[in-house]
């Protein structure tokens, strides 16, 4: 009996160790396993992405470097949106003017249906306008016609969107000043840039231009008349008759504009650009700003994608409070970024916009005055000396998705997609309004061509490996690898060329001839140039079946 209790007792605690030396080994086994995996991990996570704060981010990268990245990235809720603030959408005619009857009424028909609280458009005409008078040899050669700027006025109006036109008064004024006959009216004789203040002449002839642009916007009840980037010099020989230093003389130019703008039309609202009173010579002499007190609106532009602290802190947003009744602010969704672009960089823009909104958060934290409206801005050219750039098809996914996280908080930033539809379905809008998007296909287009500029691109560095000018100037080369690679440029010269076909008839649907060709030349030409001279430089060693020996010298 003894003998059979004592056996139990062996077998239960045999028993008992073996669950202990299986646990033992199971505990062992499942910390092995988890120092593989997170070595796993961590290996995968130099070639992946990781979310933080619901920002797709690459670990390995700044969080700026990452999101410039040309990935797919969506950003869920990052900032609090504004969907009541009141939009202007800027649009640039001194480059690349659509045809009127072919643009105007679908795109704001497309803007009225998106429903991101836009309510106008400042619409900057330059030379564009059908300007008589002394003006009438001055104006762009296909500039509008008067029928063309009521079919504008129409289109508006039937979309409930409200017409603001801006008219350069100081600085900016090279495409009348440029002109011989205009000469006299320059602060700067060598340069067409600035108008002087010194000339009482200077004033009939604002008052004209002022006159009639406001008698061709019968409904508009603000105007933007400029005066950003004036680098004034005083150096007209009028200003040496009354001593006045540039900050005062700016002031007094101002005064003078708004003083004409307002006997033209009583009441209407003037904005100005805010760069030239924002500098340090304003903000030290406040005494000097508030002459400008109430007789206009700054509308401080920014378009960068991130702020800087000079910026954000500086104590120009105090004074504008206490100044100015209303405080526009001016981002950017296409051309802010650089002077020879083919496509528009989204990501950039977007980003730009996120500052913004940022920035108006900490504003209101500060107990300044809120904002009152915001203008996304659409550049054409730098000035009218520079080079078209961002067609503005190539930039109606950045100013969707500009108009997307201001009004929500939400950002989508991925560049170059050429798809409308998979955006509006992306952001939750109908993507049947991509129909009302007049030149639909320039964007496609343009993409498609980058993408053939790009391979072009890569085969012409490529080619300067495989046969480098020292090489080519002895006949020295691998002719079975500068053959493919010769073949493959004449390939994707000719796909180049079917693609450009196809773009110039896309084109010439929005765009008169003028611009095309402009275009073409800029963005086509040179690349066209650089293939064709490659092939004849290199055709020489492509027959080549002996070589030279060693060394050539």
């Amino acid at each position: 009996m003894r003998t059979l209790f004592n056996r139990l007792i062996f077998i239960r605690m045999r028993r008992v160790f073996e669950l202990l030396v299986v646990s033992l080994f199971l505990i062992i086994i499942l910390t092995i396993n988890s120092k593989w995996s997170s070595s796993i991990i961590n290996d995968n996570n130099k070639h992946r992405h990781i979310n933080i704060n619901n920002i797709s981010v690459n670990s390995f990268l700044s969080q700026d470097q990452s999101l410039n990245q040309n990935h797919d990235i969506i950003i869920e809720k990052i900032i609090t949106g504004q969907p009541n603030l009141a939009k202007y959408i800027h649009l640039d005619l001194k480059g690349a003017p659509p045809q009127p009857n072919k643009f105007y009424e679908t795109f704001f028909n497309f803007i009225d249906q998106l429903n991101m609280s836009v309510k106008g458009i400042v619409i900057e005409y330059e030379d564009l306008l059908p300007l008589n008078g002394r003006f009438a040899n001055a104006t762009h050669r296909f500039g509008y016609k008067k029928s063309d700027i009521e079919l504008i006025q129409t289109a508006a109006k039937s979309h409930r969107l409200e017409i603001i036109p801006l008219i350069q008064t100081f600085g900016h004024l090279e495409w009348l000043l440029k002109l011989r006959e205009f000469e006299l009216y320059r602060d700067e004789l060598a340069s067409p840039m600035v108008i002087t203040p010194c000339l009482d002449l200077t004033y009939v002839l604002l008052e004209d231009l002022l006159q009639q642009t406001l008698d061709m916007h019968p409904n508009s009840n603000i105007i933007h008349i400029g005066c950003d980037e004036v680098t004034l010099t005083n150096s007209h020989p009028k200003c040496q008759e009354i001593s006045m230093d540039v900050p005062e003389r700016y002031i007094n130019h101002v005064k003078r504009i708004v003083s004409i703008v307002q006997k033209i039309r009583p009441g209407i609202r003037i904005l100005i650009w805010d760069d030239v009173i924002r500098s340090e010579q304003f903000i030290n002499n406040e005494k000097l700003l508030n002459e400008l007190k109430n007789l206009v609106e700054p509308v401080a532009w920014n378009y960068h994608p991130t702020f800087d602290d000079s910026y954000i802190y500086s104590p120009i947003w105090n004074i504008y409070s206490k100044l100015f009744s209303n405080t526009w602010a001016a981002s950017a969704f296409k051309g802010g970024l650089s002077r020879l672009s083919m496509q528009t960089n989204t990501t950039h823009h977007v980003l730009n916009h996120h500052a913004w909104l940022q920035f108006m958060k900490l504003s209101t934290n500060q107990n300044n005055k809120s904002f009152s409206a915001i203008i996304l801005t659409g550049w054409s050219r730098f000035d009218h000396f520079m080079p078209l750039c961002d067609l503005l098809p190539t930039a109606y996914q950045s100013l969707i998705s500009s108009l997307y996280i201001l009004t929500t908080g939400k950002s989508i930033l991925h560049d170059y997609v050429n798809d409308c539809y998979e955006l509006m379905n992306s952001i939750g809008k109908d993507s049947q309004l991509c129909q009302s998007l007049p030149g639909l296909s320039i964007w496609s287009g343009i993409s498609s061509l980058s993408l053939s500029l790009s391979q072009i691109e890569d085969r012409l560095t490529f080619l300067h490996t495989v046969a480098p000018s020292y090489n080519r100037k002895h006949l020295f080369v691998r002719r079975y690898e500068l053959d493919l690679r010769l073949n493959e440029l004449e390939m994707l010269k000719n796909d180049l060329l079917t693609v450009t076909q196809l773009l110039n008839h896309h084109l010439s649907e929005l765009y008169s001839l003028d611009v095309i060709d402009e275009w073409f030349d800029l963005y086509i030409t040179p690349i066209l140039g650089r293939i064709n001279a490659t092939l004849i430089e290199f055709s020489p060693i492509r027959n080549q079946t002996s070589w030279s020996r060693r060394p050539f010298i």
